[in-house]
């Protein structure tokens, strides 16, 4: 089995560690079931196992991937019915008791390997276990929309990116160069910039396209379900209390050492060993638990609210 190693993909942020989860997804799901992931303890560069040599390679069967999207579709795999269409109010966001009658119709057109690829979505996405304030039917803790924007838009947009300029699937591998005016769709702290930064005095975002559709790609790796008392529950979320009693939600994402497949992924990320990976003084280590099962790192990030934004947060990185 041939290893390639993936020089952007580093364990060092949640973006880059749900873009090679994306990775791993998508070639298993659609291209080579014997792909595997890995981590490199020393560089903690993302490693993908398989039949490729190059990350020319890889580059060139996530393009045939996407390439392959149905016209009016924004997911691989998926009827362009599913998520519904459209911006806010979204589709799928429907009151708690009502979301199954709302999703069936979209489902029982679709022939029987799309209706099981929108079901891993569905499950990712949106659980009917709990509700939030408004009634509806509550949302990965891995999604915070903000404005307009529903689940179809966040998929849209960055699809739409790297349709249009195919060299993003490369640059989110190999190196990556941020686009003035995309965002990161809230995982990726680094694309806030602002007026001081940029020098031109307008506020802007520079998301890195690529990296952001391939982390998207991930989350039906990342089940979302309900936790203590009736609250949404995604898959690597923690609460956490800080010195002074303060709870905070964190995502934990795990690193590793031998190369495992896309269950095995998910199995991990939810292993109960996860919860106990952080010490009294808020630092991380790995238990001997984790340990055991090849994990040397763990990331651990929250969400932090810039001044004025008005969605859940960005994902920023737990400098521990």
């Amino acid at each position: 089995m041939n290893q390639v190693r993936l020089p952007a993909l580093t364990g060092d942020s949640p973006l880059g560690i749900l873009a090679a989860f994306g990775v791993l997804r998508l070639l298993a799901q659609f291209s080579d079931e014997s792909a595997k992931l890995s981590w490199d303890p020393a560089s903690r560069l993302a490693v993908i196992h398989g039949r490729r040599t190059s990350v020319e390679e890889i580059v060139k069967d996530l393009q045939t991937i996407v390439d392959r999207i149905d016209e009016g579709s924004v997911l691989p795999g998926v009827a362009p019915a599913f998520p519904p269409p459209g911006a806010a109010p979204d589709g799928l966001r429907a009151p708690q008791t009502q979301l199954r009658q709302t999703v069936a119709p979209l489902l029982v057109p679709m022939a029987e390997g799309e209706r099981a690829e929108a079901m891993r979505w569905l499950a990712s996405l949106v659980t009917d276990l709990t509700s939030d304030d408004t009634g509806r039917a509550a949302i990965s803790q891995f999604t915070a929309p903000t404005g307009k924007q529903s689940m179809a838009t966040m998929l849209t947009k960055p699809l739409a990116a790297i349709r249009k300029n195919p060299d993003y699937l490369r640059q989110a591998l190999m190196s990556w160069r941020r686009v003035p005016g995309t965002t990161g769709e809230n995982l990726d702290h680094r694309a806030l910039w602002d007026s001081a930064e940029d020098g031109s005095g307008d506020a802007n975002m520079r998301g890195v396209p690529g990296a952001t559709w391939l982390a998207l790609m991930s989350y039906p790796l990342l089940r979302t379900t309900v936790g203590l008392r009736h609250r949404p529950l995604s898959s690597g979320w923690h609460t956490t209390k800080l010195p002074g009693g303060r709870a905070y939600s964190e995502l934990r994402l795990p690193l590793w050492e031998q190369p495992i497949s896309p269950p095995g992924v998910t199995a991990l990320v939810e292993h109960p060993a996860m919860a106990e990976c952080v010490t009294g003084d808020g630092r991380s280590s790995p238990t001997e638990a984790l340990q055991s099962l090849g994990v040397f790192s763990v990331c651990r990030s929250r969400r932090y609210q810039p001044p004025g934004g008005q969605s859940a947060g960005v994902l920023r990185t737990i400098d521990t």
